[in-house]
């Protein structure tokens, strides 16, 4: 009687400790790709401590940190007025649709449809801390098709920001059109001016691999 009492609870423990390794397998993984996909977010926020706010908010620690809540931010009136912190349902909620979630708040981007995407960047931003996990590199991200070359992190994150990247892989323009494109883009549409050398890395890449 000890004895199956005595291997039943080696079984229990052995099965608990399979399933949080497994569970924080998972969660390492989902963290690996989040940390791809908030390459988006780096158009308009800093990510790493210490560094000084862009269009947005940094997001060091912005997971469990009150809405609008950033040193040395000025909020829209919509974020300043939103009570609540950033949980990471809120924070799943937001990302999904961030017009929805807090209406008339500046935040240009449109969302994030997939509801794994949207757990993997929230996973991500947790190891934002000074006690978070470092993130492996996840190997499988494809850059929404992207072909591999100079420049495809670039354009994944200027681009991806307001449209689809298949919207880009379908044009097929020169050179001279990618930049009178990305002119308008400048003075018609809001896009904040390009630093020269990612201008430059931008149309390279464009010309050469979606060029016609």
């Amino acid at each position: 009687m000890i004895r199956q009492l005595t291997t039943a609870l080696l079984f229990s423990v052995l099965a608990g400790s399979v399933g949080s390794q497994s569970a924080f397998a998972d969660q390492a993984n989902l963290a690996a790709r989040g940390q791809q996909l908030v390459l988006v977010c780096k158009g308009c926020h800093t990510l790493a401590k210490g560094e000084p706010h862009n269009i947005g908010p940094n997001l060091w620690n912005v997971v469990g940190r009150k809405v609008g809540a950033a040193a040395g931010f000025e909020y829209s009136e919509a974020f300043k007025q939103f009570e609540g912190s950033w949980t990471e349902d809120n924070l799943k909620h937001y990302l999904a649709s961030p017009a929805t979630f807090i209406p008339n708040n500046h935040m240009a981007f449109s969302g994030i449809s997939s509801e794994t995407d949207r757990s993997a960047v929230v996973a991500y931003l947790k190891t934002l801390t000074d006690d978070g996990p470092v993130v492996g590199a996840s190997s499988s991200f494809d850059y929404g098709g992207l072909k591999e070359g100079v420049g495809r992190e670039d354009v994944y994150t200027v681009c991806s920001r307001c449209h689809s990247i298949m919207l880009v892989k379908q044009q097929g323009m020169s050179r001279s059109r990618w930049t009178d494109t990305l002119v308008w883009m400048v003075e018609e549409q809001g896009m904040d001016e390009l630093p020269a050398d990612q201008h430059e890395r931008i149309l390279d890449y464009l010309a050469k691999y979606y060029g016609g």
